[in-house]
């Protein structure tokens, strides 16, 4: 049977090896030349623009000529490469619904929660949202899809074929079946 101190020791014995086991790979592999084709690419991080808030809008016209097109009224977006594409928006983590929901026809808004709203403003602010943006602020007691329910509402589309991006459960704007 170990004892206290023995286990403690043994601990700290393994944690120490784990961290030399890896420095001492890393510095091994950076011994290592890199293949003459690698070595002769020219960096083009000069040459990099970042997105404007005119690309961003272009993309979610042409988002919104082709829901028309396939009769979709709306899309719901939440965290993730969807809402950062089309918005600039990053927004990461959390099991709280953050969604940015971009109608055919209208003005995109957006439903997050309470106790959010500042972090949530401050990145719409930079978004092509950002002049006027309709944020719709649920509190923990409350079901946030009602507010995507209301905000479709509003823009007279609550009955039709809104439809979430990839990363929302079916595909299907509402609450997870």
């Amino acid at each position: 049977m170990l004892s206290r101190r023995q286990f403690l020791q043994s601990g700290s014995a393994a944690a120490a090896i784990s961290v030399a086991l890896p420095a001492a790979a890393h510095a091994k592999e950076e011994n290592k030349a890199l293949p003459r084709p690698i070595t002769q690419l020219k960096s083009l991080h000069g040459d990099a623009t970042p997105i404007s808030l005119e690309e961003r809008r272009e993309r979610q016209e042409k988002a919104r000529k082709l829901m028309r097109e396939n009769n979709i009224s709306a899309i719901l977006m939440t965290e993730g490469t969807s809402l950062t594409y089309f918005s600039g928006i990053r927004w990461w983590g959390g099991e709280r619904l953050f969604t940015m929901v971009l109608p055919a026809k209208g003005e995109s808004f957006y439903v997050c929660p309470a106790f959010e709203e500042g972090r949530a403003r401050e990145q719409i602010a930079q978004s092509p949202d950002g002049k006027s943006p309709d944020v719709r602020i649920w509190q923990e007691d409350e079901n946030p899809y009602e507010r995507v329910a209301q905000g479709l509402s509003d823009r007279g589309i609550a009955g039709d074929n809104p439809r979430g991006e990839e990363n929302v459960g079916s595909g299907k704007a509402g609450p997870p079946e």
